[in-house]
């Protein structure tokens, strides 16, 4: 399955400091919360990239290509990988509290507002509940997005 990190920083909220890595998969929007990107964020004032789920997913050799391409500064947002459907279900279950999974599907509303500094994403689910996404802008996450829900989003 092939896997698009849209938001190597994502948070949930204005006053949600807990950041992690946002994906789009060809079902799901996938936000991964991530202590050490919270630390990196709070200690250095913004995350540096993440893709710990590119690591995680690919394997101990791909571990090591994938460490090295963010050290290098190629993995970024933007970035689609090819994942296993088993092992992404598995990074993806590893820490519940702190993962949200959105079927695309199941959204009636997306809206999609692209600031100077940060973009946001507010979601609305066919049983009413609501989701607000936040991340560092990046041209990519938009045109993924764009490509992605079509005419269901709407750009504010």
């Amino acid at each position: 399955m092939r896997v698009s990190l849209l938001a190597d920083s994502c948070t949930t909220g204005w006053l949600h400091w807990g950041h992690g890595e946002l994906w789009l998969t060809p079902e799901h929007l996938v936000r991964i919360g991530r202590r050490e990107l919270t630390l990196r964020a709070a200690a250095k004032g913004g995350a540096l990239g993440g893709a710990a789920v590119a690591a995680g997913v690919l394997g101990l050799r791909a571990v090591s290509a994938a460490e090295k391409a963010l050290d290098e500064g190629r993995l970024r947002p933007g970035d689609s990988v090819e994942v296993e459907n088993d092992l992404w279900a598995r990074e993806v279950g590893r820490h519940p509290q702190r993962t949200l999974v959105l079927s695309r599907e199941l959204m009636t509303e997306a809206d999609l507002k692209t600031g100077i500094i940060t973009s946001r994403l507010n979601l609305e689910m066919v049983d009413g509940r609501r989701h607000k996404l936040l991340w560092s802008v990046n041209e990519h996450a938009a045109s993924l997005l764009t490509e992605a829900f079509g005419p269901r989003l709407r750009r504010s």
